[in-house]
């Protein structure tokens, strides 16, 4: 039997990445927050990934990283505080998960997702506005962005372009 190195990092890594994202999810869920103490470990473990040649190349966890945080942080301003800092953070450490190729899709189906609670939200507690955490609405994005969001985007080009 042969000792892979690589194999360790891989194990790792996305232990890691599943635990900081549980992690994050249960606090935004409990206290309404994302904490920076989390989300910037996910992001350096990520960087770690993408450095050692297991997530995409460095440009596109750059520019996943970048449009990501973006388009939360532009949300942000549109929503007047509505969406969190750290949710903006989140969403950027995720864009180095999963690249530029995964970020569009881990952001459509966290944003899918969000909406789909909402509606429900909206509806059981009978139009009361109520608090709803993206934490972890961005957590099953970004998983969804790691692990599918290459295909996923193909699929989409595929199919409109």
């Amino acid at each position: 039997m042969t000792f892979m190195p690589m194999k360790i990092l891989d194990v790792i890594g996305f232990l890691a990445f599943f635990g900081l994202l549980l992690r994050l999810s249960l606090d935004d869920v409990r206290d309404g927050m994302l904490y920076d103490r989390f989300v910037f470990p996910l992001a350096l473990s990520g960087v770690v990934m993408v450095l050692a040649g297991r997530l995409s190349p460095p440009l596109s966890a750059w520019m996943g990283a970048l449009i990501g945080g973006g388009l939360l942080f532009l949300v942000r301003l549109l929503s007047r505080g509505g969406l969190g800092g750290g949710d903006v953070k989140l969403a950027a450490a995720l864009g180095i998960w999963t690249g530029l190729d995964g970020i569009f899709p881990a952001l459509f189906v966290a944003f899918l997702l969000g909406s789909l609670w909402g509606i429900g939200q909206f509806f059981v507690s009978r139009g009361k506005r109520t608090k709803l955490p993206f934490g972890p609405f961005l957590a099953m994005g970004g998983i969804v962005g790691v692990f599918f969001g290459e295909t996923l985007t193909q699929l989409y080009e595929a199919w409109f372009w």
